[in-house]
């Protein structure tokens, strides 16, 4: 899993993964690149038809028509909020965050946020160079870049990068 991530982070995820194990942590990844059509299905599961219908009409504004017909393409979803990240508006598309889970002592996965293990995963990850997502409410959450994708690319750059990386995606009608 953490191959698919962009070398520069993976070392240094490699790295906090260690240091956590040698302070008695074991973190394990269970989410690293995810796909566009992953991420719009995460942030249409909390949201209205109208606010989906809101931000499809912004995307095609903003030259960002393959993001847009990508959370349209993946039809209605149900389910708590996951994310406020439509499509490539998340580090995730791009190799450059992950998410890690506690293991408990008998292999069991802790999802407490308030465990100790969490607040040292954050701790060492700024240390290291890393935003942890414990900074914004995502616990399990770790980025390369301290900045968001939307603060660096437009949506028409970020449309264009994701048809790069994604050839489904690139072969969305628009």
């Amino acid at each position: 899993m953490l191959n698919q991530l962009i070398p520069e982070f993976r070392e240094k995820v490699e790295e906090l993964l260690q240091a956590l194990r040698s302070n008695g942590y074991l973190m394990r990844p269970y989410c690293s690149i995810r796909d566009p059509f992953s991420q719009a299905k995460l942030w249409r599961q909390s949201r209205s038809s109208a606010q989906i219908a809101t931000m499809v009409t912004r995307l095609r504004s903003q030259g960002a028509p393959r993001i847009a017909a990508c959370i349209e393409a993946v039809g209605p979803q149900s389910g708590k909020p996951v994310t406020n990240a439509a499509p490539g508006f998340s580090w995730h598309q791009y190799g450059e965050a992950v998410d890690c889970f506690l293991v408990n002592a008998d292999g069991s996965a802790d999802w407490d946020s308030s465990a100790q293990g969490y607040v040292e995963y954050a701790r060492l990850a700024t240390k290291i160079g890393l935003r942890a997502g414990r900074d914004f409410r995502d616990p399990p959450h770790v980025q390369y870049r301290h900045h968001e994708p939307h603060q660096v690319m437009v949506p028409a750059e970020m449309d264009t990068m994701l048809a790069s990386l994604y050839p489904g995606f690139a072969a969305l009608k628009v």
